[in-house]
């Protein structure tokens, strides 16, 4: 299971470091230290990550029906996801609304990408283990099948 981890952490960070490329191709050359960070940021939370994604697989494995396994991993979570990432919006809009801002252009400029960078960083933090837990899900379906291949390829 620990195999199934890490190749889920180098997944992810591969995933995220071409998101983020994507998303800055057009911008000057000051932005591109943000995929190589945000890569990073995904790779130590994926450590924690895995705790909530054991559990979220717990939950799952459970479930004795096929269909409420699907509705869990599909309806279930993203909600409760959607949920989680606009009470911290909230929370951090409310601490922003209470943050005096000057009519300065460039440090309103500054607290909007703050502001801009906080949430994309509890997006973040929020999404991956829901999408560490899928990729597990996914690995050791396909380990399980390889597997037992394996055993079958033996016994010929």
């Amino acid at each position: 299971m620990k195999k199934i981890y890490m190749i889920s952490r180098v997944i992810l960070v591969v995933i995220t470091f071409i998101i983020f490329n994507i998303m800055i191709i057009n911008e000057d050359s000051s932005w591109l230290i943000l995929p190589f960070f945000f890569s990073l940021v995904v790779f130590l939370v994926s450590f924690p990550s895995t705790f909530i994604s054991k559990v979220f697989i717990k939950i799952g494995d459970r479930l004795d029906k096929r269909i409420l396994k699907i509705l869990y991993y599909i309806i279930i979570l993203p909600a409760l996801m959607i949920f989680l990432f606009s009470g911290i919006c909230c929370i951090i809009g409310f601490l922003y609304e209470r943050y005096p801002s000057s009519d300065d252009f460039a440090s309103v400029l500054g607290q909007g990408l703050l502001f801009l960078f906080l949430s994309v960083a509890s997006l973040v933090c929020i999404i991956i283990p829901y999408i560490q837990t899928l990729l597990i899900l996914f690995l050791r379906r396909f380990i399980k099948e390889k597997e037992k291949n394996k055993v079958l390829r033996k016994e010929q």
